[in-house]
């Protein structure tokens, strides 16, 4: 979602509809991240309302979605060269984050993440090792729908949740 203050517009709604049970994001250091399955003939469908609704649920909170924007751009940039996507459906979303960006500028960053990357063989290793430990200790996140990783000062969290999902 590369769609500026669009997730914080949606914790706001949220927090009003639901002020007995306001969303309060997950800042611990072991998080439980619910994993969404979207069967390729559904992606098309997948919106953005889903996303938020997904990200409501699982408690991310707000920084990481915004520090998330330049991946988001990325990510959108790639899509834009893969012969599958729509042209259409990305100038839609374009123009949508344009509009928000000339309304709110760019999502602020959070610095001690700051600096996006492509993984590296190592990271993937890891990351693949991480998911196998998982499926070993018979809590398999495919069964339960449940992704449940550790982070520390190898792991940032936001990597823990675009990279193993």
């Amino acid at each position: 979602m590369a769609q500026p203050r669009m997730y914080r517009e949606a914790v706001a709604s949220y927090n009003t509809a639901f002020p007995d049970q306001l969303m309060v994001a997950q800042y611990r250091s072991h998080l439980n991240i619910i994993q969404v399955h979207v069967p390729d003939e559904m992606a098309r469908n997948f919106s953005d309302d889903d996303a938020l609704r997904v990200l409501l649920h699982n408690q991310i909170p707000l920084d990481w979605v915004d520090h998330a924007y330049t991946y988001g751009v990325v990510y959108l940039e790639q899509q834009f060269h893969n012969p599958m996507m729509s042209l259409d459906i990305f100038h839609k979303i374009d123009d949508k984050r344009h509009q928000r960006l000339l309304c709110y500028g760019t999502p602020p960053a959070i610095p001690q993440w700051d600096g996006w990357r492509e993984i590296s063989e190592d990271d993937h290793y890891c990351l693949l090792f991480k998911c196998d430990e998982e499926h070993a200790l018979s809590e398999s996140p495919e069964a339960k729908g449940l992704y449940s990783l550790p982070f520390g000062p190898t792991f940032s969290p936001l990597a823990s949740i675009l990279l193993c999902i």
